[in-house]
């Protein structure tokens, strides 16, 4: 049986931000599954509250999705969300062995960041997942600059047959509509196993900020909940969230 999900694709010229638009149509109560996508944001954002820069020719791309699984399962949304990415890349440009997805949902390309994922829900009193937003930045043309990051483009390593925004778009969200049938169909460990094959070498040193505290160590994958593993001197950490950075092999960032 085939559940995969059906989009209704929009596209601006120009719009503040994609999530932004994708949340206030949840708040209109528009029942459908949206795919925003717009050539330039004006006021994109970032995770964390952080602004985010965006060249002309990368991709913004927005999604609105009416879950049907329940909200126990929304921590594996931005496991999917980087799934549907990584996916969309590699079919369309090929397979490339420095390209890995940072826990959670970052794309990394020789441990540059070449995309980012923002995710927003709403759940309704008291355990009601009622909507998601899943808002997703890749570097095409070109990386912006940002201060204290390394930030590549797609374009630093696909030198033929560069895709243009609108084919990434569509192939996201045929990618997207997959894993989201996964999820619904309880494939959980599925996706697990998938995602450990793209992320990160093991054992990769990490720094990595939860809690307001900051732990190094080495990269041990995921747990079943989809929980970071860290082996630091004093154990094995298992970290819901939290932002990580790679080290080098001197300890820095």
């Amino acid at each position: 049986m085939d559940n995969r999900v059906t989009w209704q694709v929009e596209h601006y010229p120009t719009l503040p931000s994609t999530n932004d638009y994708c949340i206030e149509q949840a708040r209109l109560k528009s029942k459908i599954n949206l795919a925003v996508l717009t050539d330039s944001q004006t006021a994109p954002r970032g995770s964390r509250g952080r602004k985010w820069v965006e060249p002309t020719g990368n991709l913004a791309l927005s999604f609105l999705y009416w879950p049907t699984f329940s909200v126990k399962k929304v921590g594996w949304v931005p496991f999917i969300a980087s799934l549907a990415l990584y996916d969309a890349i590699t079919e369309l440009c090929g397979d490339y062995p420095d390209l890995y997805i940072k826990w959670p949902n970052d794309l990394l390309f020789q441990n540059k960041k070449i995309a980012g994922i923002l995710i927003e829900s709403h759940v309704e009193y008291p355990d009601i997942l009622e909507w998601l937003v899943i808002g997703i930045g890749l570097n095409i043309c070109s990386a912006p600059v940002v201060e204290g990051r390394e930030v590549a483009c797609l374009r630093d390593f696909v030198h033929t047959n560069l895709p243009s925004s609108l084919l990434v778009s569509s192939k996201i969200r045929e990618r997207l509509s997959y894993w989201i049938g996964c999820l619904d169909q309880g494939k959980e460990l599925f996706i697990r196993e998938t995602w450990l094959q793209r992320s990160l070498p093991m054992d990769t040193s990490l720094s990595v900020t939860s809690s307001k505290k900051i732990y190094t160590g080495i990269y041990k994958g995921i747990n079943k909940e989809g929980f970071l593993l860290l082996q630091t001197e004093t154990g094995l950490k298992h970290l819901s969230a939290g932002e990580l950075f790679c080290l080098d092999q001197y300890g820095n960032k």
